[in-house]
């Protein structure tokens, strides 16, 4: 039998998922054992932590702080799919008390555009009678750690493929007679799978691994203010990052799929006096008995490569050891590129 979610990969099949869970919390639902992993998902959903606090709740007031019930949930008041834009939203009682809880669910994507306070203020000043608020960024692709920074300043709790995964195999959900529930499990195994075997390799297909490797580069050159880190995801779902320096003129580039490239972007403002087709020759000098520069088609655009390194591993770098010694590796390159260009300007200025 196929696997439901090889298919349903859409954030709005993992909401329906996410609420089919909660839903078999009520006491209405027939067979005890889903009843049981309904309320110990909700439970397990309360028990999330936030800025160091267990079970990191909102009270009345607006004040996060750690929940102190033993989390015995006796009934589902509400629960709605795409409430005021908010992705699931549930009202449980537990331990007599009502809790809301305000879900973002994402897959590939990540919050934007400040939706997670949106979300909470929508919630604090909704009517409801809620004793505790209860907000989840529930996300089953890899996260960015910027990412759950932001999403820990909002005061939510982040719950990733790891923290599922421990849930769905534990003996209460395994012991569950649900097919649903069965290929759900099979499914958030293989990506906590996939993603362990990713951060360990450092696979450069990913967004977050690149991310982490460009603020690891920047961490090791001399990073001048002004410096940043811009990351995007492609409509047909690659990643790519960018690390920008030399007053945002040139850039190191890594995408899903291809090298390591350094390029110079001609619509900024260029900060010296050197041609850019002579950032090409400086950039092979600088490669020269450090790493071995890969050939690349030179293309006219606003965006043009300088040169271009090949990952040692191909998409996958290598485990800590291995990618640490490639950054240093890099680091080196980019320190005597801006020497090399250092030189090129001082020679121009006197020619």
């Amino acid at each position: 039998m196929p696997n439901i979610f090889e298919y349903a990969t859409s954030e709005l099949s993992q909401d329906a998922m996410i609420a089919w869970l909660m839903a078999c919390a009520h006491p209405k639902e027939e067979d005890a054992a889903l009843r049981e992993v309904g309320r110990s998902f909700i439970r397990f959903l309360l028990k999330m932590r936030c800025n160091d606090l267990d079970s990191a709740v909102l009270d009345g007031d607006g004040k996060l702080m750690g929940y102190d019930g033993a989390g015995v949930v006796s009934e589902v008041c509400n629960l709605d799919t795409q409430y005021n834009k908010v992705d699931v939203y549930c009202r449980a009682k537990i331990d007599g008390r009502l809790v809301s809880f305000v879900i973002e669910d994402k897959t590939g994507t990540t919050h934007h555009s400040g939706q997670l306070d949106r979300y909470r203020r929508m919630a604090q000043s909704d009517s409801h009678d809620e004793h505790y608020l209860k907000l989840i960024y529930l996300k089953t692709g890899m996260p960015f750690p910027d990412e759950l920074d932001a999403a820990a300043r909002a005061h939510f709790c982040h719950v990733g493929v790891k923290e599922l995964n421990r849930f769905l195999n534990s003996e209460m959900a395994i012991a569950a007679s649900s097919d649903l529930l069965q290929q759900y499990r099979t499914h958030i195994s293989k990506l906590a799978h996939k993603q362990k075997k990713a951060r360990r390799n450092w696979n450069m297909d990913c967004g977050p691994i690149q991310y982490t490797f460009a603020k690891e580069l920047k961490q090791r050159t001399k990073a001048n203010a002004g410096e940043v880190i811009w990351k995007w995801r492609n409509r047909g779902g690659g990643y790519w990052t960018q690390y920008r320096f030399f007053g945002l003129h040139l850039f190191w580039r890594m995408d899903t799929g291809g090298d390591l490239r350094m390029m110079v972007d001609v619509r900024q403002p260029k900060p010296s006096n050197v041609d850019v087709y002579e950032y090409q020759k400086a950039f092979l000098r600088t490669c020269h008995g450090l790493v071995k520069p890969a050939k690349f088609n030179f293309r006219r655009g606003k965006e043009m490569t300088v040169g271009a390194i090949p990952y040692p591993k191909g998409r996958e770098i290598g485990e800590d050891a291995a990618a640490y010694s490639f950054l240093d590796a890099i680091a080196q390159v980019h320190e005597r590129f801006l020497q090399e260009l250092a030189k090129l300007r001082a020679d121009n200025a006197t020619s």
